[in-house]
């Protein structure tokens, strides 16, 4: 049987089905889209592929990002509480200024990539349950 799932082809279709209640984007792609001021909380993009994206002001609260390929992107003033980043490669990505409680970044990729030196210590602590 044929899968009736299609890839979101723009920022826009993605929105759309998402505010109808559709959570699974997985093996998705994107490439150079701009995530902005968008609350996406509780999606699945497992398998993913995002390639100089932008996501500013956005909420990401308990998205699965397993298994993804986030090249290049750029991540500012999110919120990450309670992502999963497993096995994803983050080359050449920066994170400033967002929430990073409870992300998982276990056996993902880093090279080249950026963090803000703050928000990476809140997750450490965090991680850790040191106050």
């Amino acid at each position: 049987m044929e899968s009736q799932f299609k890839n979101p082809i723009s920022i826009e279709e993605l929105k759309e089905r998402y505010a109808k209640g559709e959570r699974d984007f997985r093996n998705s792609d994107f490439d150079s889209e701009t995530f902005e001021n968008l609350t996406l909380d509780g999606i699945d993009f497992e398998h993913s592929w995002f390639h100089s994206s932008k996501f500013r002001n956005c909420s990401l609260k308990n998205v699965n990002l397993k298994n993804c390929n986030l090249k290049c992107c750029e991540f500012d003033n999110s919120d990450f509480e309670n992502v999963s980043f497993y096995n994803s490669l983050l080359c050449g990505s920066d994170f400033h200024n967002s929430n990073l409680k409870g992300t998982d970044f276990t056996k993902a990729g880093f090279y080249g990539a950026e963090l803000n030196t703050v928000d990476y210590l809140k997750h450490i602590s965090d991680k850790n349950n040191v106050a």
